[in-house]
């Protein structure tokens, strides 16, 4: 039983480092691409038709709130759009553009508008605001905070689907196979309860990863870099050798069984796709019950540490993760002298 768990333990951490690294390469990728400021204007066209919301884009409010690029930015001269517009602005925006504010009656202000779904939009919250310029206004922000909790949901998905992508191009780049994982694991009993001990002092160490989306909404690419560097260079590379993870010590397969060793390799990469795409916060979550469990079980089953217990591996450094033995406990002395005599 604590075999098997190892076993999950040291797939699930692998997994879990994997996640991160692709986690902080979506980051990157996002603050590049500006995907949540395109999924805005993507909310806008759905809220408000192409033509409208291509005025609502160029309103000089919009665009002062858009930020310059602080990563490559001599290659990105224009100001890059906002990520986010609070319900305030959005409503105040909407109702210049309306021409609510030019001391015009409301409700021809909106007779006024091309026939279309935000006309009809519009003058229903009109009616339901009762004629009142403020309720009105409230109306239009509810309506904003509405569609937007939608589109958050429809930019998680849409990040998913990145993230499959990203989990397949890391899982082929390192060569992570879990299959091939399971396999090392499952024969190598020493390294499986050294990465078991790692994952536990992991989730005891380090923190709980950020929500997928509340890491995306404000990337930091340069932070991003520096702790992609580090997931690399450190955490990775100390499990690279012992579980075959790259592609340096690859046994490739005799012509006859290039075929069925091809196939189980795409099998473990796509798997390790799907399970990134999970997200990190999924994993350290499983990993910290799994770890906890494990922990429970072998107090139980052995009644405590026994003294001959190998020591679990610590981190080399305390922020990296990097892995090495712990130095062997010092011997316990016993007392040379001689028990009293009867005399």
């Amino acid at each position: 039983m604590l075999s098997l768990l190892s076993i999950v333990i040291g797939i699930v951490f692998v997994l879990l480092l994997f996640s991160l690294l692709a986690t902080t390469v979506m980051e990157v990728v996002s603050g590049l691409l500006t995907l949540r400021g395109k999924n805005l204007i993507n909310v806008l066209r759905s809220m408000l038709g192409d033509a409208f919301a291509e005025g609502f884009i160029q309103h000089p409010y919009y665009k002062q709130m858009g930020e310059k690029a602080s990563f490559l930015g001599f290659l990105r001269r224009k100001t890059l759009p906002p990520s986010y517009l609070r319900p305030g602005t959005f409503a105040g925006i909407l109702l210049d553009q309306t021409n609510i504010y030019d001391g015009e009656d409301i409700k021809h202000a909106l007779e006024k508008l091309p026939e279309g779904r935000l006309k009809q939009v519009l003058i229903f919250l009109y009616q339901e605001a009762q004629g009142d310029v403020e309720r009105f206004r409230l109306k239009v922000e509810e309506w904003y905070n509405e569609v937007m909790e939608r589109a958050s949901e429809w930019y998680v998905n849409n990040i998913r689907n990145w993230l499959i992508f990203i989990g397949f191009i890391i899982a082929v780049i390192f060569n992570v196979d879990v299959v091939n994982i399971y396999s090392t694991l499952s024969a190598n009993a020493a390294f499986r309860d050294f990465l078991a001990d790692a994952a536990t002092q992991y989730v005891q160490t380090q923190p709980a990863p950020r929500d997928l989306d509340s890491a995306l909404i404000n990337p930091d690419l340069q932070a991003a870099r520096a702790r992609m560097d580090s997931l690399i260079t450190n955490n990775i590379a100390a499990l690279r050798s012992p579980l075959g993870i790259g592609w340096d010590n690859v046994k490739w397969p005799s012509e006859e069984e290039r075929t069925h060793w091809w196939i189980l390799k795409l099998v473990g990469w796509l798997t390790t796709a799907l399970a990134i795409s999970l997200g990190a916060k999924f994993w350290y979550d499983l990993l910290k019950q799994l770890v906890n469990f494990r922990g429970n079980l072998s107090s139980r089953t052995s009644g405590g540490a026994a003294s001959g217990t190998p020591s679990a591996p610590i981190l080399t450094q305390p922020d990296t993760g990097l892995l090495r033995k712990a130095p062997p406990a010092p011997p316990i002395l016993r007392s040379a002298a001689k028990p009293p005599s009867d005399e």
